[in-house]
């Protein structure tokens, strides 16, 4: 019985010495972690009185919680719609005779543009006629025969013969008509080289290539007619912003050409692939061309606004760069400024969304900070 209250005590010695042990070692280390924390903290830390504040002229704002939308501006340049754009070709060779517009003439479907006089298109046309000539001959005398025939009046031989004879003329003239049509000629009963170029459609001609007694080719372009009432604007989307956007969204574009016009359109299409050197997406925005003031090819800015979300925004001001990070100055008293990292979002007319870093209720330094900057900077690099 002795033996064992010994035993017990000794245990409880041991486990009390083991507790002490612990307490003030443990203290020790709570007490290193919070000196290197406290370390970290002023290193990063600038105090500076209220009457140097005063001087450098620092301003702070009280960090809110509140719902928000922002504007992206998307870079790009406007491009004709390609649908609504036709290159009119001379079709056939030969010697141009008159020319009926000019760059920049409103044109109307059916008008007459050009007039172009071709040995070549003569020569078509004269095989197409000599062809349907001998094929309508062919077919009458194969009719004939088949009624011989029936009547008993001619041998069977003659109508096989006529048939085949009939085939081979058919052939002919749907080649001739073929070469007519694959130039986008008219079939017809006209026998001479003149050919008309008319418009397909009506809009603008935004250039010509025509002049009178030029000599052209079947493939060269005379003019190009574009419809300019509506025009793509073909702008890039950055991967952050890919999230606030979607198809549908209203756009406001303003060309650099046009700093006071407001040109309203659509973001219509948002491509597939990101590009591997900018990283960033295609975006296709449709939009009117008010006054047709907007020329192809003009460089501009599409400001699209994101739907409402909940979030922190600080003035731009207020966030410093260093080493590809972003910081702003917390004021944690009256006369202490904390050097603190946070995640940006998007910026936008002068305010910048605080992903990560804040919280409701911080001050957060607004003007000034670049002093600020300096004088951390200044104080780190003098003690090292």
């Amino acid at each position: 019985m002795k033996s064992k209250l010994i035993f017990k005590s000794s245990v409880a010695a041991v486990l009390f010495a083991l507790g002490i042990f612990y307490f003030v070692f443990s203290g020790k280390s709570n007490n290193i972690d919070k000196q290197e924390l406290d370390e970290k903290s002023e290193k990063d830390t600038v105090q500076i009185d209220s009457e140097r504040q005063k001087n450098i002229g620092i301003k702070t704002e009280q960090v809110e919680v509140n719902d928000f939308s922002s504007k992206l501006q998307l870079i790009g340049e406007t491009e004709a719609v390609p649908d609504a754009v036709i290159d009119i070709p001379a079709r056939v060779s030969g010697r141009i005779t008159s020319v009926h517009f000019i760059e920049g003439d409103k044109i109307k479907k059916g008008q007459n543009l050009v007039v172009i006089d071709s040995p070549e298109l003569a020569k078509l046309r004269s095989v197409y006629q000599t062809a349907k000539t001998k094929y309508i001959a062919s077919e009458q005398n194969y009719e004939r025969i088949r009624s011989l025939v029936q009547m008993h009046l001619a041998a069977k031989q003659e109508l096989v013969d006529a048939e085949s004879n009939l085939k081979v003329i058919q052939s002919e003239r749907i080649a001739a008509e073929e070469n007519l049509r694959a130039t986008g000629l008219a079939i017809n009963n006209e026998i001479s080289g003149i050919y008309r170029v008319t418009a397909p459609r009506s809009g603008l001609a935004i250039m010509r290539n025509a002049i009178p007694g030029s000599q052209v080719l079947g493939s060269q372009t005379l003019t190009t007619i574009a419809d300019m009432s509506v025009l793509w604007f073909q702008a890039k989307i950055f991967e952050g912003d890919l999230q606030f956007l979607k198809e549908g969204d209203s756009v406001k574009i303003v060309l650099n050409a046009y700093p006071d016009i407001l040109f309203e359109g659509k973001l219509d299409h948002i491509g597939e692939k990101v590009d591997p050197v900018s990283r960033t997406i295609h975006a296709r925005i449709v939009f009117k061309n008010i006054g047709k003031k907007a020329k192809i090819g003009l460089f501009g800015k599409a400001n699209i606004e994101t739907e409402s979300r909940r979030g922190i925004l600080i003035p731009s001001s207020a966030v410093q760069t260093y080493q590809d990070k972003h910081f702003v100055f917390l004021q944690t008293e009256p006369t202490r400024f904390l050097w603190k990292e946070v995640e940006i979002g998007t910026e936008s007319e002068g305010r910048t969304e605080i992903k990560s870093g804040l919280a409701e209720n911080d001050h957060v330094v607004t003007q000034g900070t670049f002093e600020l900057k300096a004088i951390l900077f200044k104080s780190t690099f003098g003690e090292e």
